[in-house]
C-alpha cells in the first residue's frame, strides 16, 4: 500500500502572453488549458446555442454561481481529507449532503490538491488521490445545478487519464499504482452522481489526450 505521498507545488507564469505553470525549472500548460483549447467544434457549438437559449447575462450568472460554489466546496473537501475544520456555509449544505457519503468511503488520503507534471509535456492539479474499498482512486469533484448526461462528460475522462499518467510518473519511486478514477458530481438537492473509470478505459482516454495535446502543441507553434 502506498503512504501519504509528500505534496507538489506549481507556480503560475506568463509567457508569450500564455498562462503556464513552472515546475523544476520548466513550464508546462496545465490538463485544463489543453482541454479547452482543444475543444471538439460540436461542444462549442452545444454551449452556444445555451448562452443563446438563457440569454448572456443569465449563463454568466450561472457559470459565476456554479464556479463559486464548486471552488468553496472543493476547499471544504481538501479540509475534511485533511483532517482540518471544515466549516459549510449554509448556501453549501445541499452540496455537502450530497458529496459526503462518497468522502465517508475514503480509507486514506494520500494527496490533496497537488501538482503532478508529465514529460509529455502539461501539468496537472488532480482533486485527491484517496483509498476507497482498497484501492487506490485518483476523484476529481464536481459541483452541477442538474444532473449530467454520461456523453456529456468526455473532457472529464480525459482529463482523469491525464493526472493518473503524470501522477504515476512523479511518484514512480514511491510505487503508486492508480487502480480506478472517480468523478463525483455534487447535486444541491440529491446524491451526488457517481463515474467510477477503470484501468482500461483510463488507457483509452490516454491515448484521446495525447492527441489532443499534441493539436495544442501545434497550434502554439502556428506563426
Amino acid at each position: 500500500m502506498v503512504h501519504k505521498l509528500p505534496r507538489y507545488s506549481a507556480r503560475r507564469v506568463r509567457r508569450d502572453r500564455k498562462m503556464l505553470y513552472e515546475v523544476e525549472g520548466r513550464c508546462y500548460p496545465g490538463v485544463t488549458t489543453v482541454l479547452s483549447a482543444t475543444k471538439p467544434p460540436e461542444a462549442r457549438e452545444a454551449l452556444q446555442r445555451w448562452r443563446q437559449r438563457v440569454g448572456i447575462e443569465e449563463s454568466q450568472r450561472i457559470s459565476g454561481q456554479a464556479s463559486s460554489a464548486g471552488t468553496r466546496l472543493h476547499q471544504q473537501i481538501a479540509a475534511y481529507l485533511n483532517d482540518d475544520n471544515v466549516d459549510i456555509p449554509a448556501d453549501l449544505t445541499g452540496y455537502w449532503s450530497s458529496i459526503q457519503p462518497v468522502l465517508s468511503r475514503v480509507e486514506a488520503a494520500l494527496l490533496v490538491e497537488g501538482a503532478v507534471w508529465h514529460s509529455a509535456g502539461y501539468v496537472g492539479f488532480p482533486d485527491a488521490l484517496v483509498v476507497i474499498d482498497g484501492q487506490v482512486h485518483l476523484c476529481d469533484w464536481k459541483t452541477a445545478l442538474r444532473p449530467k448526461q454520461f456523453q456529456w462528460l468526455g473532457d472529464y475522462f480525459l482529463q482523469i487519464a491525464a493526472y493518473r499518467a503524470a501522477a504515476t510518473e512523479v511518484y514512480a519511486e514511491f510505487g503508486l499504482e492508480v487502480e480506478k478514477g472517480l468523478i463525483a458530481i455534487a447535486l444541491a438537492d440529491r446524491p451526488a452522481q457517481l463515474f467510477e473509470v477503470s484501468l482500461a478505459d483510463m488507457d483509452d482516454h490516454w491515448v484521446q489526450f495525447r492527441r489532443r495535446l499534441g493539436e495544442f502543441e501545434r497550434r502554439r507553434q502556428r506563426p
